[in-house]
């Protein structure tokens, strides 16, 4: 006869696999700016846009999982979301943490080495991350758990194979791609990771609906982000092509802030020479 703690984790994995499915069509996860890189042609100035909203999400993803990780109920979870953590900090990249790899590809889209976090941020990518901090420091356990792991490790690798076709296609290199490459593998092993640990709670309807919530708030957010990068590079083509109406336009909208002031604005500490560890 299969015992209740077997019948308990079966429970949770057939939750979890059907979680995965949901989370595989979400809007946030197949976006028409990821989805369209199959059809539509991307220049590597539209990658420059795209990497200045994206990388203060890169820079600040360790801090969720450190806010995760002192909040973990068991020892058995922390040591889940630290193996992790390990691989965010270089572990698999040769002792460059992600943020020093994605600023890496910052540089080969464009952006001059030091002016990473100047770049105005369009208010949905300020969003994502003043969410990601409420609900990491505010939600449950196991919805801070539900958002960094099913909401970010189980969607990753699928956005970053649409991404990867367009920088393919505006003409990057290999080694200019790592950052983007190398979490195919990567963030697959921390969806696995994370999930051994998510069976350990997923074994009641309340968990659950915890675990699916937590992952419906990053994937609400991610969604709302990939349209604030669409307006991003939408408004750096009519810049381009209409100046005059461009700058009107801009002069009637409120300032939007750069990842060094919203740094300031959440009191974020810094570990080391101006940046953070990231996703």
């Amino acid at each position: 006869m299969t015992s209740v703690a077997e019948a308990e984790v079966s429970s949770a994995r057939a939750f979890l696999k059907d979680l995965r499915e949901e989370i595989r069509n979400h809007p946030g996860v197949g976006h028409s700016l990821l989805s369209r890189m199959f059809m539509d042609p991307r220049t590597k100035h539209d990658f420059r846009v795209l990497a200045s909203q994206h990388y203060p999400l890169v820079a600040n993803f360790t801090a969720y999982m450190e806010l995760l990780l002192l909040r973990a109920p068991t020892s058995e979870a922390k040591c889940w979301i630290a193996k992790v953590l390990v691989d965010e900090y270089g572990d698999r990249s040769h002792g460059a943490d992600h943020p020093q790899a994605y600023r890496a590809f910052m540089h080969a889209a464009g952006i001059e080495p030091g002016f990473e976090s100047d770049f105005p941020l369009h208010p949905d990518a300020v969003d994502f991350i003043r969410e990601h901090y409420r609900i990491c420091t505010e939600e449950p356990f196991l919805v801070g758990l539900g958002a960094v792991g099913p909401g970010h490790e189980w969607s990753i690798p699928t956005m970053f194979e649409h991404v990867l076709v367009g920088l393919r296609k505006a003409g990057f290199e290999a080694e200019e791609m790592a950052y983007w490459t190398m979490h195919l593998d990567q963030d697959a092993d921390h969806g696995d990771w994370l999930e051994e640990a998510l069976v350990e709670y997923c074994h009641t309807e309340e968990a659950r609906a915890q675990v699916r919530h937590g992952a419906l708030l990053s994937l609400n957010a991610r969604e709302k982000f990939w349209w604030g990068v669409l307006d991003k590079v939408n408004t750096e083509l009519t810049k381009s092509a209409f100046p005059g109406i461009a700058s009107a336009a801009l002069e009637s909208g409120s300032p939007q802030p750069t990842f060094n002031h919203i740094r300031e604005e959440l009191e974020i500490n810094i570990s080391f020479g101006g940046e953070m560890s990231g996703e």
